[in-house]
């Protein structure tokens, strides 16, 4: 039987195998691989001398369809050349989406998906001595059950390939797409109370780079006040690199009241300077982050330098400001990173809104 583990999970392993032994019979062999995957490329043009002009890079691209609680992402491949075998894995949040099952569009053999912690990894190869695929090819459709109305994302972390002669190369090009789990048939979520908003574009941009999302019972609730640790979790979903450094959050007094959701976000961004904690050694997780607080943390990330001192705020309630906040302010208004409020005022010392934190991440991230 063909069908077995292979020592070696790797696709053109899994090639040679198959190809070299012909065109047997395996367990799940012809047709359209039905228990795992794979997905596509992007690779660069094969080392034999082809000419400049016919060199053609295959493309990866994910698509995602919502139904309900049932999300599938397909892979397909395009100017794909020769494709014979290939190797893909995909990462995915386990805390939102639950694996279920992927299956092949292209014919031959497919190993069992390995799901291991939050990434999937699928291979499939063609049998015996046949042409790979060329052109356009959906190559996986990989079925995800929503665990939350949250969005999420899928990515490709790699793709290997491999063409009928068994030469091997890998993408360096790695998509990936944001998901949001379907309110009925052939739709995506939706969130419904924020229609006619003044922020409801920069909220659902946010929700679709996957950094905020809506509650279970659809809303946004955009006039909900923000925490402390709401406010970091959502600033450092947005700007972070997938890296976190040091751990001065521990130093805190309170740090055992800092919920599990943001203790890698308020951890990284007391790290890199974006966010301090109070005079009495707390980090008060749970207060609701002032308009300062959030002009501050805001300048701050997008690395402006605010030794200079304060600029002009010409703001009715300017003399409420506090002065460790004046040049985070007037940084924040000069980049027209934040703005005041009716009545000329800045509201220095009110609470930030979670559609105020939303306009202002974005703002952030376009500095960057």
């Amino acid at each position: 039987m063909l069908r077995k583990q292979f020592t070696c999970y790797t696709v053109w392993v899994a090639a040679i195998c198959i190809g070299l032994m012909g065109s047997g019979n395996p367990v799940n062999a012809a047709g359209s691989g039905t228990a795992g995957a794979g997905s596509s490329p992007v690779v660069a043009a094969t080392a034999a001398a082809v000419t400049a002009a016919a060199a053609q890079s295959p493309t990866l691209s994910l698509a995602v369809t919502s139904n309900g609680s049932k999300v599938t992402v397909t892979v397909t491949g395009e100017q794909l050349k020769d494709l014979y075998a290939y190797e893909l894995t995909l990462s995915f949040d386990p805390a939102k989406l639950s694996f279920r099952t992927a299956s092949s569009g292209s014919s031959g053999f497919s190993v069992d998906p390995i799901v291991k912690n939050n990434e999937i990894r699928l291979a499939h190869t063609k049998v015996g001595k046949t042409a790979g695929d060329s052109g356009k090819l959906q190559l996986a459709a990989i079925e995800f059950t929503a665990l939350q109305a949250a969005s999420s994302r899928v990515a490709v972390k790699s793709a290997k390939l491999v063409d009928s002669a068994l030469h091997s190369s890998e993408m360096s090009v790695k998509p990936e797409i944001t998901v949001l789990p379907g309110k009925a048939e052939g739709t995506q979520g939706t969130i419904r109370d924020i229609s006619g908003h003044w922020a409801e574009q920069s909220i659902l941009n946010a929700i679709q780079q996957g950094w905020v999302s809506g509650y279970p019972d659809g809303t946004f609730q955009p006039g909900k006040e923000v925490t402390r640790a709401e406010f970091a979790s959502m600033m450092m979903r947005a700007i972070s690199t997938g890296q976190t450094t040091g751990s001065q959050v521990m130093a805190f007094s309170d740090a055992k009241k800092i919920p599990a959701w943001a203790l890698s976000s308020v951890q990284d961004a007391v790290s890199r300077g974006i966010m301090n904690g109070y005079a009495d050694g707390t980090f008060g997780p749970s207060r609701l982050i002032t308009r300062s607080e959030m002009a501050a943390m805001s300048v701050r990330a997008t690395g402006t330098d605010t030794t200079g001192g304060a600029g002009s705020l010409n703001f009715a309630d300017s003399g409420q400001i506090p002065a460790w906040a004046k040049p985070y302010i007037a940084s924040a208004v000069e980049k027209g990173i934040m703005h005041g409020r009716a009545g000329s005022l800045f509201a220095p010392n009110a609470h930030a809104t979670r559609a105020e934190a939303v306009v202002v991440i974005q703002s952030v991230l376009e500095q960057r």
